[in-house]
């Protein structure tokens, strides 16, 4: 099969488009075809040696995808060939950077219906660390108001979308080239980051803070402020100070994802359901990766990296 590896840590130019070996299927396993897959921040700071991600050479990135079974191991009975599905796959193995990869198939869920099975593979881990920030660490409430710091990014827009379906108040920081969508999705404010201050534009206290901005953790943890009693800042960036949210008398939580097949599912209904959607803003191909690498930073939306056309 093709894919892109890499050797050694270090910048765009180690990435390899490649033959490699098909990969082993094992009992509790599933082998899919990929149909595309997506770059994040992560696959950058892994390639770079960082985030303590443990990884052997030669190592094929990119741990979202989509795609359809194409083999299914043996004590496997959730799937069956020819399903399509989604996965966020282990960081630690070979992803989806190939015409196949490996998952086990706890992680894998059965695709959204309504959107083309590309546009999917943008979804995984962005969607789930929004849902992860807002509900599980965040216990986001109807009526709740929410700041999602660079709510243009990749999860940014997935938090707005899923916090307006949870029915919260939704503020967001972006540039001015991002308002239009940000409020076709229906934001409710938009803090101009470039040209206003965030600490000064809010001047009603917040139930909880997602924090996506590559901001220090001394500007983290201004943000502190913001918050009501008992509130939450939840960073999936830098930390806040835990002396300081401690005085305040709020908590603040550092995360990292957590894959999660059950709430891929409730995700795939709620793209189904037209609550959720993709914010695809550039497409290219697996033999583009390097170059995809070279140019990434700062993206608005998602990029779609098709692997193996429909």
């Amino acid at each position: 099969m093709k894919a892109v590896r890499y050797y050694q840590y270090g910048g765009p130019e180690i990435l390899q488009y490649e033959e490699a070996l098909m990969p082993e299927v094992k009992a509790d396993e599933v082998l899919i075809k990929v149909t595309a897959t997506t770059i994040n921040p992560a696959d950058i700071a892994i390639r770079q040696g960082g985030l303590g991600t443990k990884i052997e050479f030669p190592f094929i990135p990119n741990y979202d995808v989509s795609g359809v079974i194409d083999k299914v191991g043996g004590s496997v009975q959730e799937f069956h060939l020819g399903d399509q599905v989604y996965a966020f796959l282990d960081t630690t193995r070979n992803g989806a950077a190939a015409e196949y990869v490996v998952s086990k198939a706890e992680d894998v869920a059965l695709a959204p219906k309504n959107i083309s099975l590309e546009d999917a593979g943008v979804i995984p881990s962005s969607a789930l660390t929004a849902w992860q920030s807002l509900f599980d660490l965040g216990n986001l409430q109807t009526g709740q108001r929410v700041l999602v710091t660079a709510a243009a990014g990749g999860v940014g827009t997935f938090a707005v979308q899923l916090a307006k379906w949870k029915g919260a108040y939704v503020i967001g920081t972006a540039s001015e080239r991002s308002f239009s969508y940000l409020e076709e999705i229906g934001i409710d404010e938009i803090i101009d980051y470039k040209n206003e201050s965030v600490t000064e534009k809010i001047e009603e206290k917040l139930d909880l803070i997602f924090n996506l901005s590559p901001l220090s953790p001394e500007e983290v943890t201004k943000l502190l402020t913001l918050l009501k009693k008992g509130g939450t800042l939840v960073s999936a960036a830098n930390p806040a100070d835990d002396e300081r949210a401690n005085e305040l008398g709020v908590h603040a939580i550092s995360m990292m994802t957590k894959r999660s097949s059950e709430q891929l599912s409730q995700i795939a209904k709620l793209v189904d359901s037209g609550f959720v959607n993709p914010w695809i803003t550039e497409i290219d191909s697996l033999e583009n990766l390097k170059e995809i690498h070279e140019k990434f930073g700062g993206t608005n939306g998602k990029i779609l990296i098709k692997v193996n056309p429909n």
